[in-house]
């Protein structure tokens, strides 16, 4: 399957390892580094379109932390190939929830193949324009915006995952956030996404009041 992954503004950054010294593995980090670079080798050479996430999107774009597990969203149609070159590539996978994650590992590290985020979000054409070329320790991979990051962490805050806000705020303290696609992206779930905005309002981050201004009154506006 192919798609066209290089938008006409894409941004190449290097992005170093930003452990925080108190979560420092060298030897996970090792680990990490090698199995990343497989995984998105395995990924590219399968021609499958894909967008780095999670713990890696969060480091790249917010507030240094270690590395989890490496997410990659993909779209739907290719997991099912994509998780057989994996098993074909020595890594043990898994189908753990058949309806929106296969996991695939190779020495202690997990890459999550992601298809279906909460609030039935999906790897879109738009997402895959907007994403970046990052270098993640050694890797050249492409990333999602921090725009599409913030909306799906948004989407995804739960009890066990109230981390997931925080993490968006850290993006929101460091990137220039393109609001006006916020605005137009929170309409997959607006009243997620205003409660995450104004509690980071609540923070001082710099979230512009025409932003809550404007999910309110597209959706949520005499509402019942």
């Amino acid at each position: 399957m192919s798609m066209e992954i290089q938008g006409k503004d894409a941004r190449m950054r290097v992005v170093q390892s930003k452990f925080r010294t108190d979560h420092a593995e060298p030897g996970r980090d090792k680990q990490f580094a090698k199995v990343l670079a497989e995984a998105i080798a395995i990924t590219e050479a399968e021609g499958v379109p894909y967008l780095g996430a999670g713990s890696m999107a969060s480091a790249t774009w917010g507030r240094p932390g270690p590395f989890g597990d490496i997410d990659l969203l993909i779209d739907p149609r290719s997991a099912k190939p994509l998780l057989k070159a994996f098993a074909e590539a020595g890594f043990t996978t898994d189908e753990p929830f058949p309806q929106w994650l296969f996991k695939a590992e190779k020495n202690g590290i997990t890459v999550d193949m992601i298809f279906e985020m909460a609030g039935q979000l999906y790897l879109e054409p738009q997402m895959i324009e907007r994403g970046s070329e990052v270098e993640v320790l050694g890797t050249k991979l492409r990333m999602i915006s921090p725009e599409d990051f913030i909306i799906s962490q948004a989407l995804a805050f739960k009890e066990d995952t109230a981390v997931y806000w925080f993490n968006a705020f850290g993006v929101i303290g460091r990137q220039d956030i393109d609001w006006d696609y916020i605005v137009e992206m929170a309409q997959r779930g607006p009243r997620m996404v205003l409660a995450m905005l104004l509690l980071g309002q609540a923070y001082d981050l710099p979230i512009p009041d025409r932003v809550i201004r404007g999910i309110y009154s597209r959706a949520l506006a005499g509402a019942t």
